[in-house]
């Protein structure tokens, strides 16, 4: 391996059972996101799946890796695996409450645990333009609806089939009601009218 240039710290990447994922070299400027990128080249989880913790801090994707890892003093960064968002490909939003966006802020659910409201997030399907209020939805409509990337590895299916286990178990969890006024677009095929009225008078055509 290369010598070290000048300010760069070797920083070992472990995960939380102790097992080495390898070893990354942090320069300063490095941010905690480029810091992901780098473990999940060497076979970690993908950075949207990714908490790092130096110490007793969790690092920020936008914060500076270097000083964190430089303050730590130990040389040691541990990787912790969480259940990432395939819709932000990052931290989570909520648009009701518009809370700090973070990781884990909505559960399976759709319930923010900011708010405990459902409705402020979106799972978006990307094999079509279909969007949802809970990944348990997304999920759900995947497995039926495309059913050969379902099937082809080209989903995570572990989040509905442990869903599924619970509900058998008779310990389930249903998503809620997204909130009044959010995800009309079911209501009129995916077209949002200019406003509420239109959509009401649509419905009733319909019916």
């Amino acid at each position: 391996m290369a010598s070290l240039m000048a300010d760069e710290v070797e920083v070992t990447v472990r995960r939380l059972s102790g097992n080495v994922i390898g070893v990354v070299r942090v320069h300063p400027g490095m941010t905690t996101w480029t810091l992901k990128e780098a473990i999940e080249c060497l076979g970690g989880p993908a950075p949207t799946e990714q908490q790092l913790v130096a110490g007793l801090e969790i690092l920020v994707d936008d914060d500076s890796a270097y000083d964190a890892v430089a303050e730590e003093g130990s040389g040691t960064i541990f990787v912790v695996t969480v259940q990432g968002c395939p819709s932000c490909e990052g931290p989570c939003s909520c648009s009701l409450c518009n809370c700090e966006p973070q990781f884990g802020l909505i559960d399976y659910y759709g319930v923010c645990k900011g708010c405990t409201k459902a409705g402020g997030h979106s799972s978006k399907c990307p094999f079509c333009r279909q969007c949802f209020s809970s990944l348990c939805g997304l999920d759900t409509h995947i497995r039926f609806l495309h059913e050969v990337e379902y099937h082809g590895n080209e989903w995570n299916t572990k989040r509905l089939n442990a869903h599924i286990r619970k509900r058998e178990a008779g310990n389930g969890v249903f998503p809620v009601m997204p909130e009044e006024g959010t995800f009309l677009e079911a209501r009129c095929g995916g077209l949002l009218p200019a406003d509420e009225s239109t959509i009401e008078v649509a419905v009733a055509t319909v019916s």
